[in-house]
């Protein structure tokens, strides 16, 4: 086995991995009604869903191997390829910690649950956004295995509009919890914990 086969093989293992325990989460979000839905039609938005169709659509073609997509493949050295999976890896634990810390508050869409509360504990301590982290985190990490300039450009566009997303996701959580969510944005960074203000 070469090392190229390899890098597949351990990409479609931590991608298995990966969407074992996001389809977990979603189809238990899919079997509760929300108290409200709000819809998005941001160009944010629009902008995710292109990127994820590239994205899947790149990655078929690295799994596929075709000659002709051999253009795109990249000189990244092995260390770093091993960085990637490890970094993958780890976001699918913090993914998974973070789906248990929202219990029934997650929703795989714009929307408040019945008898929903603000969580501010465990992951949210600090941070946000916590999952957009570890789904980027997760994408790029990724990305870096297949070593491939098509698959690491999509991956980075992904991420592109998250910043627009979690403030329309903000925008819904200020009307629904006032004042409380304005405190928590105030001590919170989005997506990464506030670095500490010297006295």
């Amino acid at each position: 086995m070469d090392d190229e086969q390899l890098f597949r093989i351990l990409f479609v293992a931590i991608y298995a991995v990966f969407f074992a325990v996001r389809i977990r989460y979603r189809v238990e979000s899919a079997r509760r009604e929300p108290e409200r839905r709000q819809k998005s039609g941001s160009w944010a938005m629009r902008v995710l869903l292109v990127a994820i169709l590239g994205s899947f659509a790149s990655i078929v073609l690295y799994l596929l191997d075709t000659p002709w997509f051999t253009w795109s493949r990249l000189a990244l050295p092995p260390w770093l390829r091993w960085l990637g999976a490890a970094g993958a890896a780890f976001s699918i634990t913090l993914t998974a910690r973070i789906h248990r810390a929202l219990g029934r508050q997650y929703a795989a869409e714009f929307a408040i649950q019945k008898g929903h509360v603000l969580v501010t504990t465990g992951p949210y301590a600090r941070t946000r956004h916590p999952m957009y982290t570890a789904l980027n985190m997760f994408s790029l990490s990724l990305s870096l295995v297949t070593s491939n300039l098509l698959v690491i450009f999509f991956a980075v566009l992904v991420a592109v509009p998250f910043p627009w997303i979690a403030r329309e996701e903000e925008r819904m959580l200020l009307e629904t919890f006032g004042d409380e969510y304005r405190e928590y944005m105030g001590r919170t960074g989005r997506f990464f914990p506030k670095m500490r203000q010297m006295p």
